[in-house]
């Protein structure tokens, strides 16, 4: 990758990365910059020109009509894409037939919860790994609610062999896609002491050394560098800095060189930026909540907002969460965070193991029971409880806010809408009931199958059958 770029761009490039982040981050900094170019980046030490600068806000104006947010460009841009490209591409060809299949209609759900532009970001990895139990940051906004730090699973030697076993089952299931996983969630890495010697195995034997997001750049800044440097030399050429306010992205950029963080994406969360929407989930929506009883009239606002432009979730897995720590697995999928899923993915199902024996038993039961590529006989059939059913003199429709799917042109969709509808009934029950009609039964199947395999149905699991997630 390094070959695409040489010393002179990237010195260059990562100097108008750096301005962006500030320009981004601090609205002090743009309003310097609208007074005094030259004076501006000479105080924050950037080796950047007033023409480079001119060029690079007409350009973002020119593309996105104002100039609010502005990013990498050229070559830098391009590296982070083609990152990007690489792991959803990876993620998108698991090996097992039923993963990619309940995969793919999960994807379809989401794109009827999320505009185009922040579905497109979501990468459905097929897994996720916690090293620890908890996080030492304590994010007041933290989409996913980490608890507290409180245990390590650390690179012992029995830990050591139960990690092999793992990844070698999960490229037994998954195949090459299972490269598109990372070893984070509710967690931060560097937590984790030996967090390296997992990568480094996780590269070994899955091809790809997993992309790193922490909030702890600066707890050691050596380790970070030597982090960053092991990335490089495996071949992963994007990480990610969380920084939560203006004094720590200062501190950042004291600390590292321009040419250092040249391919780190700092997520600016501080208060002052304008660049990321804060997703209404977790600890920032149990916010939300008591400001909404606190004052009523903010409900309806912040309603709006979610059902508009916030996405509600951080959730980016659709596939299996594990904790090393506790030793569990949950099989999830991102959605709207709601007072059932308040953390923003949905909990199928989920499992403890004791060694590599119990979790090859519980991927494959959890494979069986929710992954089915068609629907089965006993399956209760109903739309999801977040679709909007209309009827049509040809059929029916069912609707979001953001998109709209339509099911016509066969004389027999529109009482097969109803008998959906009413959500009491099983497939086997509904193929049934349109055999007294003379639909032939291949012909009902085939059509429940395309309501399945568009994220039309609901398969979430009862409150019976998961009563424990939470």
């Amino acid at each position: 990758m390094f070959e695409k770029i040489n010393d002179k761009e990237l010195t260059s490039q990562s100097q108008l990365k750096r301005f962006s982040e500030k320009w981004n981050a601090d609205p002090d900094f743009k309003k310097q910059v609208s007074k005094d170019p030259a004076q501006a980046v000479c105080r924050y030490n950037l080796k950047i020109n007033s023409e480079e600068i001119r060029r690079l806000l007409n350009e973002y104006a020119s593309q996105n009509g104002e100039q609010d947010s502005i990013s990498p460009i050229g070559t830098l841009e391009q590296i982070f894409s083609e990152e990007s490209d690489k792991d959803i591409s990876l993620a998108a060809l698991p090996k097992d037939f039923r993963f990619k299949a309940w995969r793919e209609r999960q994807i379809a759900r989401n794109e009827s919860l999320y505009k185009k532009c922040y579905q497109d970001q979501i990468i459905h990895a097929p897994f996720a790994v916690e090293l620890s139990k908890g996080c030492s940051v304590g994010c007041w906004f933290c989409g996913v609610s980490a608890p507290r730090l409180s245990d390590l699973f650390l690179y012992t030697p029995e830990n050591a062999k139960l990690w092999l076993e793992v990844l070698e089952l999960l490229k037994e299931i998954l195949g090459s896609s299972a490269g598109a996983g990372f070893c984070y969630w509710a967690t931060d890495p560097l937590d984790n002491p030996d967090y390296e010697k997992f990568c480094s195995d996780f590269h070994e034997i899955l091809g790809r050394f997993p992309q790193t997001t922490t909030a702890l750049a600066l707890k050691n800044p050596e380790r970070t560098r030597s982090l960053l440097k092991l990335s490089r030399e495996k071949g992963r050429y994007l990480d990610r800095f969380s920084v939560i306010s203006l004094k720590i992205l200062n501190q950042i950029h004291e600390e590292f060189t321009a040419e250092e963080l040249a391919f780190v994406i700092l997520a600016l969360q501080n208060p002052e930026s304008e660049q990321i929407i804060k997703a209404n989930t977790g600890r920032l929506r149990e916010r939300n909540q008591k400001q909404i009883q606190k004052k009523a009239e903010l409900s309806e606002k912040l309603s709006q907002e979610e059902d508009s432009s916030n996405p509600g979730t951080i959730a980016c897995v659709t596939g299996f969460l594990f904790n090393m720590v506790d030793r569990t697995v949950k099989l999830i999928s991102p959605c709207r965070a709601n007072d059932r899923w308040p953390l923003g993915y949905i909990i199928f199902d989920q499992g403890t193991f004791a060694d590599i024996h119990d979790l090859r038993a519980t991927l494959e039961r959890m494979l069986n029971e929710h992954m089915s590529p068609t629907v089965r006989s006993n399956d209760l059939i109903r739309f999801r409880s977040d679709l909007q059913y209309e009827k049509l003199a040809d059929g029916f429709q069912l609707s979001t806010r953001i998109i709209t799917r339509k099911f016509r042109h066969q004389n027999y969709l529109r009482e097969l809408g109803e008998a959906i509808r009413q959500g009491d009934k099983t497939s086997a029950e509904i193929v049934g009931l349109f055999n007294l009609f003379g639909v032939p039964s291949e012909k009902t199947f085939q059509a429940l199958n395309l309501l399945l395999a568009s994220g039309c149905l609901d398969e979430e699991p009862t409150q019976k059958t998961l009563a424990y997630a939470r």
